[in-house]
């Protein structure tokens, strides 16, 4: 009847997040014949730079109510998928799935995302505590929004060794919340965030 909607913001975010510091190691060289007083200390630092993120995509959803009675208890974002555009990612994809209790207006999202494009990757993962979704109403057919932060937990390409955490917002439709029931929806969202990333 109602908060079916949430769960399907933990789609959304399949779509999300800031990224890894470089950890400085140091290593001693001994020249021969040097006593301990002339041993030379090297310090070899890993740079990083920052990355102004952002990312906008759209695509679809796909939703499957569950529960026993005569609405859904919880929505489970059984795919996502999607195109558009995000920074050193070029065109690329979206994907991702999700979950969320139907139980209220505005209920916490969990799920996982990937974000594709140009031969590089970007991994996320929703933050539950600081992400939700609410619905515009309490019964179906209404529009959901979701909103939160999606955490960065791996890279690849030019993210690889990335971490940190991007901000998203999405929408979408939700036309039914019938129980075992199952639908795909247009769906937007759009990630941004300072990122660091391994130069």
């Amino acid at each position: 009847m109602n908060n079916f909607q949430k769960s399907i913001t933990a789609a959304s975010l399949a779509l999300l997040v800031v990224f890894a510091v470089g950890i400085p190691s140091g290593a001693t060289i001994t020249r021969p014949g040097a006593t301990a007083a002339h041993r030379t200390v090297v310090s070899h630092v890993v740079k990083t730079k920052k990355v102004a993120f952002k990312g906008t995509y759209t695509g679809t959803i796909a939703l499957l109510m569950v529960g026993s009675g005569s609405s859904a208890d919880s929505v489970k974002v059984t795919s996502i998928r999607g195109t558009g555009t995000g920074t050193l990612l070029g065109k690329g994809t979206v994907s991702g799935t999700g979950t969320a209790p139907a139980t209220s207006q505005t209920d916490a999202i969990t799920g996982k995302g990937i974000l594709s494009g140009g031969g590089s990757k970007l991994m996320l993962s929703a933050v539950t505590s600081k992400s939700f979704g609410t619905a515009a109403a309490t019964a179906t057919p209404t529009s959901v929004s979701v909103s939160g932060v999606a955490k960065v937990t791996s890279g690849t390409g030019k993210y690889k060794g990335v971490s940190g955490n991007l901000k998203f917002t999405g929408s979408f439709n939700v036309k039914s919340n019938t129980p075992g029931g199952s639908e795909s929806d247009a769906f937007t969202a759009t990630l941004s965030g300072t990122l660091t990333v391994k130069n």
